[in-house]
């Protein structure tokens, strides 16, 4: 048990965000988790994630465990500009699906892993906070079925917070290993 604890720590110490400095207020934060409210989530990867999300390949970014099929909804509103659901299968090279939503600041939020024909939205088309916006799935780099969620500005990935208060205990930004309810 002991070496446990120490090897999470040592996890813990590695993972997660840097400087939560750079990190906006959660209490004003245009995001919240997305998924359906009630529902709580496992955060299987954060931010300075052990497998992926490193400086690069989008270090600011979540997995949440999902079974396939669970409705994705906006976790803030905008325009979505990019659909792509027709992609099937796993593993390292493999292509994904994923929605891009468009926040009108010169950010956007990108949703990936999608189940093959999963989408439920089109790309021009506004959606409000909340809108469900496909269905999670198990596609393109993935191990198991979850969604990967991120938010970029000129192609960078960027430190958000999420306003549920199921987050607020870690000031919004979740961690990996934890439980997260959504709230809105």
């Amino acid at each position: 048990m002991l070496l446990l604890q120490i090897a999470l720590a040592i996890v813990g110490s590695l993972t997660g965000p840097e400087d939560l400095r750079t990190y906006p207020p959660a209490e004003n934060s245009p995001y919240v988790l997305p998924w359906d409210s009630g529902v709580v989530r496992f955060c299987i990867q954060g931010n300075r994630g052990i497998a992926s999300h490193h400086p690069g390949d989008g270090i600011h970014a979540w997995d949440f465990v999902m079974p396939v099929g669970s409705k994705v909804r906006a976790a803030r509103g905008g325009r979505v500009t990019t659909v792509i659901d027709h992609h099937d299968g796993r593993g390292n090279r493999m292509p994904n699906n994923r929605i891009v939503v468009d926040h009108g600041d010169g950010t956007h939020a990108s949703y990936l892993h999608l189940r093959k024909g999963g989408a439920r939205v089109a790309v021009g088309e506004s959606v409000k906070q909340g809108a469900i916006l496909g269905e999670s799935g198990n596609v393109g780099r993935s191990l198991l079925p979850h969604l990967h969620f991120q938010v970029a500005r000129e192609g960078q990935t960027i430190p958000v917070t999420f306003r549920d208060s199921s987050v607020t205990h870690h000031q919004g930004v979740p961690r990996m290993g934890a439980l997260y309810r959504s709230e809105h």
